[in-house]
């Protein structure tokens, strides 16, 4: 039996995508395939809960399918691309119960590429910001789940530790490839498109940062950056709800008319690269502290890489609602988006000031687990 404080980790992990699986439907009502929710959620309430490594995996790839469904009609890229990783998925869980654990790792790693949006495996992810940004949110909550049970039932096993310089090197890389073409966007679509491929690779690189033995800080991480790309998208669906499309060359200005989301923006954009006082900026020091010590120049790439997102969500920033002040007869923000924009700020804001709710049961359940030997 596990102690009831390192058994809380999968219920914590459960409230954060659960909240991220959710928002998009409070905020945007007219969100299609709402009947798929319950479904769903049932998927992540299996995948976080259970013990059987197999029937977790099989419940994630399932929970892709669900996705996939939601965004065929707007996303057939994105549709195809949660298809292949459900796959993925679902062999990782086969080959746990036929007993190859490294065959499951790096099939976890595949699928885990494909969900995070890793280059050069981020076209789906990449479409679903572009054509469908909301059903990105919410498959950014099974993203999550993916993460817990790779730390949980195959990061232990000794092809882990051997890849985890290869991770760490091929997701830094890949993050600071996003992270220059965030700054030659022309509109904020596609400021967003780069910024969830930035974060794909650095997601990947805390998860080899895991593999070298600090689990509870990658999965801080992916938490931190899912909610932060989540509030992000479901910010740029609302501005563009209201004025079409967002052009870098069409001026700005449009803080004047939408002030409170404007701000959400803001914040939200600055969480995803550490603005102190968030979960971003603990998650960053903590993998960083670990890259420094054992991969010194990847510390630096992923610095680097966090360094330009800033700059170029500065640029956005100033190009969509600094400038001349531009009238609309639309309204700020509703109930609905506010309530959850406010949601997901302050889980970022609690994790921020006490990561520890995070950190110290993740610890004492993934950093407790013993090696898994190889089969023979």
């Amino acid at each position: 039996m596990l102690p009831t404080f390192a058994a809380s980790a999968p219920w914590e992990t459960l409230v954060v995508c659960l909240l991220l699986l959710a928002a998009p439907a409070v905020a945007v009502r007219r969100l299609p395939q709402v009947w798929q929710l319950p479904g769903l959620a049932g998927t992540l309430a299996v995948a976080l809960l259970t013990t059987d490594a197999t029937l977790a995996y099989l419940a994630i790839a399932a929970g892709a399918l669900l996705h996939a469904a939601s965004a065929w009609r707007q996303s057939r890229t994105g549709a195809v691309t949660l298809m292949v990783s459900a796959v993925a998925t679902a062999g990782c869980g086969l080959a746990l119960l036929q007993g190859a654990p490294a065959a499951a790792f790096w099939l976890s790693c595949l699928a885990l590429a494909f969900r995070l949006g890793t280059m050069p495996f981020h076209g789906g992810v990449a479409s679903l910001c572009d054509r469908a940004p909301l059903i990105q949110t919410q498959q950014l909550s099974s993203a999550i789940a993916l993460v817990f049970i790779h730390l949980r039932f195959v990061d232990h096993h000794a092809a882990a530790v051997t890849a985890a310089p290869v991770l760490v090197w091929y997701g830094a890389v890949a993050g600071m490839a996003g992270a220059l073409m965030a700054l030659v966007q022309r509109d904020v679509r596609g400021f967003y498109r780069c910024a969830a491929t930035m974060h794909g690779g650095i997601m990947m690189a805390a998860i080899g940062v895991a593999s070298l033995g600090n689990f509870a800080a990658a999965l801080l991480v992916t938490v931190a950056t899912g909610l932060a790309l989540g509030g992000l998208g479901m910010m740029i669906t609302a501005l563009e709800d209201r004025t079409g499309a967002v052009s870098f060359s069409a001026g700005g200005g449009y803080s004047a008319a939408f002030p409170r989301l404007a701000a959400l923006f803001a914040f939200f954009g600055g969480a995803g690269v550490g603005l102190p006082g968030t979960a971003g900026f603990v998650a960053d020091d903590l993998i960083l502290h670990t890259l420094w010590l054992e991969r010194p120049a990847t510390a630096i790439i992923v610095i680097l890489a966090h360094a330009t997102l800033a700059v170029a969500t500065l640029i956005t920033f100033g190009r969509v609602f600094m400038g001349r002040a531009r009238p609309s007869l639309a309204p700020d923000l509703d109930w609905g988006e506010r309530a959850v924009a406010v949601g997901v700020m302050v889980l970022l804001v609690v994790l921020g000031l006490d990561p520890g709710l995070v950190l110290e049961p993740a610890d004492a359940l993934l950093g407790a687990l013993p090696a898994l030997a190889p089969a023979p």
